[in-house]
C-alpha cells in the first residue's frame, strides 16, 4: 500500500516538462528540468539540471547557466551537495576569492596617504 501512494506522488511530482528547484546550500540553488519520468517507480528520474549560485548571479559575476545535457537522477540523491554549507563552488572553492585575487594581480593597492610624507622626512 505505501509504495503505492509513494508511486503516485512521485508520478505526479516528476512530471515530463515541470521544473523543480530547491536550495541546496545557503545561497545556492539547484534546478531540475524532468525530461523523462519512465523509471519514476524505480526512483530514477531523466532531467537536466543547472545550478546556480545566486549571489553571484545577482552581483553579476556569473552568466545565468544553462541546463546541462540530460542525464539520469536517482531521486534521492538529486538535491546532495558537495560543495561547502555556505556556499561556493561545488569543489569548496570560492568565485570571489578568486576574482579578487585576479583584481590584485591586476592593480595593485594604492599606497597609504601619509607613506609619502614619511619617506621625505626619512631623507
Amino acid at each position: 500500500m505505501f509504495k503505492h501512494v509513494r508511486n503516485w506522488f512521485r508520478r505526479r511530482r516528476y512530471r515530463e516538462g515541470r521544473i523543480l528547484s530547491r536550495f541546496i546550500a545557503d545561497d545556492v540553488r539547484r534546478e531540475i528540468l524532468i525530461v523523462s519520468a519512465a523509471k519514476v517507480e524505480e526512483g530514477i528520474v531523466t532531467g537536466r539540471v543547472r545550478t546556480t549560485n545566486l549571489l553571484y548571479r545577482s552581483r553579476g559575476l556569473v552568466p545565468e547557466p544553462e541546463f546541462g545535457p540530460p542525464q539520469e537522477l536517482r531521486i534521492g540523491e538529486m538535491w546532495h551537495w558537495t560543495g561547502q554549507p555556505w556556499g561556493g563552488l561545488p569543489d569548496g572553492t570560492s568565485l570571489a576569492a578568486r576574482l579578487m585575487a585576479a583584481r590584485l594581480i591586476a592593480e595593485p593597492p594604492a599606497a597609504e596617504p601619509g607613506a609619502e610624507l614619511d619617506r621625505r622626512s626619512a631623507d
